[in-house]
Parts: C-alpha cells; sequence; structure tokens
C-alpha cells in the first residue's frame, strides 16, 4: 500500500511521514528525486538530490515515472520505487504534490492500494511555519496554495494539521482502517 500525503508547503508533510515513520517499522518512506537544494539538517533519507542535468538524464533513461515542477525545483517519482510498492512486502509512504498524487494513482492502479490524504493549515499558521523554517521565497510558496487546493477533491481524506499529535493519530487510525479492509479482501 502506498500513503500519499500531499499539501501546500509549510503544512506538516515531513514532520508527520517523520513520526509515522518513528512509530510504523511496517512503513517505508519513499524517497522523492529532486533538483532542490538540501535544507539546513536535511539527510539524504529524505530525497535523491540531483542537479537539473541528472535529472533529464534519468528523465531520457526513463528512469522517472512523473514529474513535476514546484518552486523552481523538481520533484519525479523513480521507476524503481513504483516496482516496491507493487511487490507489496510492507508499505509506503511519499509526500507529492497535487498532479503527482494523480499521477500515482493511475501507475498503481490495479496493481497497489493507494491512500490519498491532503493537509490544510491556516493560512496565517502556514506563513508562521514558512517563517520559522526560515523560507526565502514565502510569496512563491503562499502563491501556488489557491492551485493546490483547487485538487483537494482528488484525496481520500483531508485533515486540517493544526495540532501534530491529533494529526498523527488521525493518520495511523486511516492506515490501520485501509489495511484491515485490504486484508478483509483476500
Amino acid at each position: 500500500m502506498l500513503i500519499i500525503l500531499s499539501g501546500c508547503s509549510g503544512s506538516g508533510k515531513s514532520t508527520l511521514i517523520r513520526g509515522l515513520l518513528q512509530k510504523n517499522s511496517n512503513l517505508k518512506f519513499m524517497k522523492t528525486c529532486t533538483t532542490r537544494k538540501k535544507r539546513e539538517g536535511e539527510t539524504d533519507e529524505s530525497y535523491v538530490f540531483v542537479s537539473k542535468d541528472e535529472f533529464d538524464k534519468m528523465l531520457k533513461n526513463n528512469e522517472i515515472y512523473e514529474y513535476e515542477e514546484i518552486h523552481k525545483n523538481f520533484y519525479g517519482t523513480l521507476n524503481s520505487s513504483l516496482e516496491k510498492v507493487i511487490e507489496g512486502k510492507c508499505n509506503y509512504i511519499k509526500d507529492v504534490g497535487v498532479l503527482g498524487e494523480i499521477s500515482l494513482k493511475r501507475a498503481l492502479k490495479n496493481k497497489a492500494k493507494v491512500i490519498s490524504i491532503f493537509l490544510t493549515v491556516p493560512k496565517d499558521e502556514l506563513i508562521k511555519r514558512l517563517k520559522d523554517r526560515h523560507e526565502p521565497d514565502i510569496d512563491l510558496r503562499l502563491s501556488r496554495m489557491e492551485f493546490e487546493l483547487s485538487y483537494i477533491k482528488n484525496y481520500d481524506y483531508v485533515i486540517n494539521n493544526t495540532n501534530y499529535e491529533k494529526t498523527l493519530s488521525k493518520i495511523e487510525k486511516i492506515i490501520a482502517k485501509e489495511e484491515n479492509k485490504e486484508k478483509n479482501k483476500k
């Protein structure tokens, strides 16, 4: 099963994923390939960091299933990652943009269960979070917000992430519910 987390920049995707991975040994992180520079304190566990030239080469070699340009950087899903989800040995979680969510659901249709969760946060809280992480271009990130929110109807679940512990608990319950549905199918 693949759990997709989407939401505006600053909605808490990465923080929640870290928390979920710490609490669930059957959950693995599906890395995203990106041309974005590492943030302070970020490790290679979060992304496969590549140059734009390397990204273009990977595209030419059909190593990337889907990609999207977000905030002047490219983000993509590796074909090798999709193969691991289809194998079904464990569950995977990934943060992905709204167009990537559509592509991944299409790619995995009838091959693996996909659950999509969109995180919302009030705009003033988003601004505070972006400032707290010293985001250099807050206006650029906020300008994408309306576009992202227009895709919210595509998601299986929508959670207002104003409280980390409550949101973490809600996502854990969603995963357990969906796992039970899958077990009952077999």
